[in-house]
């Protein structure tokens, strides 16, 4: 069976590294680059905290590619009291011997849609992709699909309305998803039933390994995030449902919808506009509505048990 090719356009970030490892450790993907944006923390961050999850994943052939340092309108606060300082929970890493490749982000992922069909994983807001549609007219067309961390329908998690993907930057939203190549959308909705608990980060702490204990210590300061911010120590995977959609797309019923930005409303600027009625059943803009958390934990704690 043909791997997935994949590029992975993130802002590392403590369910972004969760992610990334899970993606790394499938067989069934093909992780081309990982391309940075500002988010959770500014972009030297998270270029940097991309860079340490691929030495810690010992995968040094897979480039990392700095790029939009800033919204398209404006500027936003950084998550440094969701992720930490760092956006890795503020732990001690050693200074990663992978380097930087030297150009954009986008041109690296122009270049490799160039070399044939791919899908985009976008857990970070979308200020990469809105400038790659908008510098190489036509590209969306070569892209296979692109899977969406991103908005949400029922609350958002920065204002009532808002997602934080979505929030940081609206503007870049509202061009990709006006782009014509097909999106499978993971919103609050969806993610807030994928969580681990402290069984699991004992779990991932008991496997003696480097990863393990590095993915448990990062996951401790989050959940005690979660613990002050929803009364209870689950820690929602937001972005590895992007990822686990990829590794098993039956797993996670979607229904077809057409998404629009908000970017004007006083109070709702950032929310994704839903729309689930019938007439869109058919549409290529997919959101996921349910997810079975025990099947996905299940899946994560197998695939970063593989790393020795």
């Amino acid at each position: 069976m043909a791997r997935t090719r994949v590029i992975i356009d993130t802002d590392p970030g403590v369910d972004d590294a969760i992610a990334i490892l899970l993606a790394l450790a499938s067989d069934e993907l093909e992780v081309l680059a990982l391309t940075t944006v500002s988010g959770n923390v500014n972009v030297d961050r998270t270029t940097l905290n991309a860079r340490r999850l691929l030495e810690l994943a010992q995968r040094p052939d897979i480039p990392v590619a700095r790029g939009c340092a800033e919204p398209l309108v404006g500027s936003r606060d950084e998550a440094s009291d969701v992720h930490g300082r760092d956006g890795l929970g503020d732990l001690e890493w050693d200074e990663p011997t992978i380097g930087e490749y030297p150009g954009h982000a986008v041109d690296l992922q122009r270049a490799l849609i160039e070399q044939g069909p791919l899908t985009i994983v976008a857990i970070g807001p979308l200020t990469n992709l809105a400038l790659l549609v908008e510098r190489y007219p036509g590209i969306d067309e070569k892209v296979e699909r692109v899977v969406i961390m991103g908005g949400a329908s029922f609350h958002g998690n920065v204002t009532a309305a808002a997602e934080f993907n979505i929030w940081f930057d609206p503007e870049a939203a509202e061009r990709v998803f006006a782009a014509s190549w097909p999106i499978t959308l993971m919103p609050l909705d969806l993610t807030h039933q994928a969580v681990l608990n402290d069984e699991d980060l004992a779990f991932l702490r008991a496997l003696g390994t480097v990863v393990g204990s590095r993915c448990a210590d990062m996951l401790m300061p989050y959940a005690a995030f979660h613990e002050q911010w929803y009364g209870n120590r689950d820690v929602i995977m937001h972005d590895a449902t992007a990822v686990y959609e990829l590794l098993d797309p039956s797993a996670i019923a979607k229904q077809g919808v057409q998404v629009a930005i908000e970017t004007a409303g006083e109070h709702s600027r950032g929310a994704t506009v839903i729309d689930r009625r019938r007439e869109f059943v058919a549409s290529d803009c997919r959101v996921g509505v349910d997810i079975d958390n025990e099947s996905f934990v299940a899946l994560v704690r197998e695939r970063l048990s593989r790393y020795r």
